[in-house]
């Protein structure tokens, strides 16, 4: 059965074809993280990310000076965020995008569409070989050019760097693991894929879909590495993702459920004083007493 330690197939090949393209042509960077209330529920991710948009326009939605700011890509430009920087689509981008996150345990490769329809991954690979020294540097060289304009020769030249790595680690064959190894390592990779769209209504289909797996196995792996099963797992890191949220004043309840991917308010509230014993009202008025 297919799995995330499936081999890296196309990804060598595809990196290389965006270099000899010439691109990135232009990168901006989203490097600013900020409260529940600036981020308007929407997540932040912990890993450093970047993104090249391949065709369409690719819109972006980050802060910048802690105001919201949309971005906006067009094709062969590049987008780079920061570990807890902002940078979520915006609903009105269209595009093909090449997107690359490093995470500690993981090397992620993911081909994005997003149309009229909605936002879906197209191919996902994830590599166990996490960025090494140099990339970590080159990551942080890009940081430090938080004032460089989108056309930053330097800032391009940085981003090709870690291209070069990226196809690197994509190239190379997984080293041996376990059985057991290589289940860890997919139930890693779905909790991440998780994690990333708590405020959409996802489910146990999306995540087999995402990791070519049925959605059985993917059962089986929460079961098996979190001693829950998937359908807690998700209401547990909803609920969890809530609880930061109640902290801001200017959102009401009902937003604040669907910025954790609860369709009804209702559901919410019970679901939350089933997991705390108290309801999201009440923990809200201790935060502000």
């Amino acid at each position: 059965m297919p799995d995330a330690h499936a081999p890296a197939g196309p990804w060598p090949t595809w990196i290389r074809r965006q270099l000899r393209r010439g691109w990135p042509r232009r990168v901006h960077l989203a490097l600013e993280s900020g409260t529940p209330s600036l981020r308007g529920g929407l997540p932040v991710h912990d890993s450093p990310r970047f993104s090249i948009c391949l065709s369409g326009t690719g819109r972006y939605i980050v802060l910048r000076q802690q105001k919201q700011e949309i971005i906006t890509l067009q094709r062969g430009d590049a987008i780079v965020a920061a570990p807890h920087a902002l940078m979520e689509p915006h609903t009105s981008a269209r595009y093909l995008a090449m997107g690359f996150v490093f995470t500690p345990e993981m090397t992620r490769f993911l081909l994005a569409k997003k149309g009229p329809a909605g936002h879906r991954f197209l191919q996902a690979h994830h590599a166990s070989r996490a960025l090494d020294e140099d990339g970590r540097h080159f990551l942080q060289a890009l940081q430090n050019r938080r004032h460089a304009p989108p056309d930053d020769l330097a800032a391009r030249r940085l981003v090709e760097l870690l291209l070069v790595m990226a196809a690197e680690v994509a190239a190379q064959p997984e080293p041996p693991a376990s059985a057991a190894g290589k289940a860890r390592f997919t139930w890693l990779a779905a909790c991440r894929f998780l994690q990333e769209n708590l405020h959409h209504p996802i489910g146990r289909q999306d995540v087999a879909r995402f990791l070519h797996l049925h959605p059985n196995h993917v059962s089986r792996l929460f079961r098996e590495f979190s001693g829950q099963s998937f359908l807690d797992y998700l209401l547990q890191a909803r609920l969890e993702r809530a609880q930061p949220l109640l902290k801001v004043p200017h959102r009401n309840i009902t937003e604040i459920a669907h910025a954790c991917g609860f369709r009804d308010s209702n559901y919410f509230i019970r679901c939350y004083r089933r997991k705390f014993g108290r309801s999201p009202g009440q923990d809200r008025l201790s935060h502000f007493e």
